[in-house]
């Protein structure tokens, strides 16, 4: 009974094992496009005038095998990026007249997307999960 219970086990973890590589990619690409979409949003929303190289520059890269996505700056786009994103001196005429606050447009989106992302993963380990219990 012991042994068979086991074998059972050991068949359910190997196939969540063999679900889990193709979850996690679905699971980066989904979080990825929805960070690419809130960084966009707040470069829209964060800076006005011209943002169309700003708007531009905005990457998203996933892992090849999936185990990570980013969004970031394409410097050869806009090379400025940083400088909206942390803030930068100001000058005038060779004197620095002052200090213009970074807009965090990167970081704002991840914190703003931090409670949603973390229940899509928790929803993916459940489903998984679950299916082992089936």
């Amino acid at each position: 009974m012991l042994e068979s219970n086991l074998d059972k086990l050991g068949e359910d973890l190997g196939r969540i094992l063999n679900r889990f590589p193709q979850e996690r990619k679905r699971l980066m690409e989904s979080a990825g496009e929805k960070m690419y979409q809130q960084v966009v949003e707040n470069v829209d929303r964060s800076t006005k005038g011209k943002r169309g190289n700003l708007r531009k520059a905005v990457t998203k890269v996933i892992g090849s095998k999936g185990g990570y996505a980013a969004i970031r700056n394409n410097h050869r786009i806009a090379p400025h990026g940083y400088l909206v994103e942390n803030g930068h001196r100001l000058v005038r005429k060779g004197k620095e007249v002052g200090w213009v606050q970074g807009k965090f447009i990167y970081a704002n989106a991840m914190n703003e997307l931090e409670d949603t992302l973390l229940k899509q993963a928790e929803n993916v380990m459940e489903k998984i999960a679950g299916d082992l219990l089936d």
